[in-house]
């Protein structure tokens, strides 16, 4: 994510990635993507949980970034609408990625399941596969 917020484009995000898996594929590392099903709710959660000073320093960190500036985008506003914009991104490169991983739609909503669902995600087993919730 942070070559999108600095206004890359969509291949220097992609060759990033790639660059990364690449340089992790040794490890086969298994990729836990905590998926919110409303970007709007979770970010109001989020920052509703993680109170001040944390959610002034999002907002500012996310206004003042290149791809905020260009848009004029300000507060929670632009926290939202970044994650909205990154998430076809974020999906694409999910969908391409070549090792184990699990997608966890709102685990908030249960952290015991979710985090049950990730150990045995993690356990070594000679095939694993892809999970979505």
């Amino acid at each position: 994510m942070p070559a999108f917020i600095d206004g890359a484009p969509a291949r220097t995000v992609n060759a990033i990635f790639t660059r990364i898996q690449r340089q992790a594929a040794p490890a086969v590392p298994l990729l836990v993507y905590l998926r919110p099903a409303d970007i709007g709710a979770a970010v109001a959660r989020i920052h509703r949980t993680r109170g001040e000073p944390w959610s002034s320093r999002n907002v500012a960190f996310v206004e003042n970034s290149p791809w905020a500036r260009r848009r004029n985008l300000h507060g929670q506003d632009a926290v939202v609408k970044l994650y909205q914009a990154w998430e076809p991104v974020v999906t694409q490169l999910y969908g391409r990625y070549p090792f184990p991983k699990i997608m966890v739609t709102d685990p908030q909503h249960d952290w015991q399941v979710t985090l049950t669902r990730i150990c045995a995600a993690v356990r070594p087993s000679p095939t694993r596969r892809e999970t979505r919730s």
